[in-house]
């Protein structure tokens, strides 16, 4: 159970100074936009000095597209990407002008070999199909399913289609997926090899999609990165989640918020519950820091 209720939740100004934001289920709203709420009380937020970081598993290009509709991107706005395994400043990433390639504050990477490992595994699965972020280039999909095609919809960087148990040994991926039914995924799940588990974690972000991160890095170890860059201490940050992939994240900010809507693992592990993704959650908590 969480340590706070909104009401119970103490109010100490100028302790936190650095605010990451989880996208789907937690900023955004089940039809994916933003509200005029949310946008507002950010955009005041960063008028007030907080740092406003987006934490996501998805690619930099949706963090740029969101920060830009906050009306919260400027030349100092960070994005946590791939669940963990790049932190990315985005006036760098713009400025490179392409979906590959481009600088990170930090980074960690698995190889094609790693990737042939979780594929091999996946496919001892009727219906688990693999897809992945390469460093070189962006989104691999092995075949084009009704998941992948969630992938590419929500990241907008393009894709290519490849065998997965045929791409080079020294290809670097961001992070490799396992996607299909929730049964399946379920399956998967419990049936992980300490072979991977000892080198990735592994995450659930969504019933359809379970995640390997290399090095074992999580939104966590890339909210402390962030902080070392930012000039602050973690403890100063506001973490902001609904999913397994958040609950490192929720766990090692400062403050750690669950939405109403979030996974039990990660609700029970935070500092507070907020509303909904759909009643201005975010909002809500953020306001109370406000002056």
């Amino acid at each position: 159970m969480a340590k706070y209720t909104l009401d119970s939740l103490p109010v100490e100004q100028n302790k936190y100074k650095v605010i990451t934001l989880d996208l789907d289920d937690t900023l955004l709203r089940s039809d994916k936009s933003i509200s005029e709420t949310n946008k507002r009380v950010l955009q005041k937020a960063q008028q007030q000095g907080f740092s406003i970081a987006i934490a996501t598993g998805r690619h930099p290009k949706s963090a740029v597209r969101v920060m830009t509709e906050l009306g919260c991107l400027n030349e100092n706005s960070y994005a946590v990407c791939f669940n963990g395994s790049c932190v990315v400043r985005l006036s760098e990433y713009i400025a490179h002008n392409s979906i590959v390639g481009y600088p990170t504050v930090f980074r960690t990477t698995a190889s094609g070999k790693l990737a042939k490992v979780v594929t091999a595994f996946a496919h001892s699965f009727k219906g688990a199909r693999v897809h992945g972020y390469s460093v070189s280039r962006g989104l691999v999909i092995e075949d084009h399913n009704k998941y992948t095609q969630i992938e590419i919809d929500t990241s907008d960087v393009g894709f290519e289609e490849d065998d997965f148990m045929k791409i080079s040994d020294h290809e670097e991926f961001f992070k490799i997926m396992i996607v299909g039914e929730e049964e399946v995924i379920d399956k998967v799940k419990s049936k992980l090899p300490e072979s991977l588990t000892s080198v990735f974690n592994v995450v659930r972000s969504n019933p359809n999609f379970l995640e390997f991160i290399p090095n074992k890095s999580s939104k966590g170890t890339g909210l402390k990165s962030l902080c070392i860059r930012l000039g602050y201490p973690v403890e100063s940050s506001i973490a902001f989640g609904d999913a397994e992939n958040d609950l490192h994240m929720i766990q090692t900010a400062g403050l750690g918020v669950a939405m109403e809507n979030g996974f039990d693992v990660v609700k029970a592990a935070a500092d507070v519950v907020t509303k909904t993704n759909d009643e201005d959650g975010v909002a809500l908590v953020i306001e109370k820091f406000l002056k």
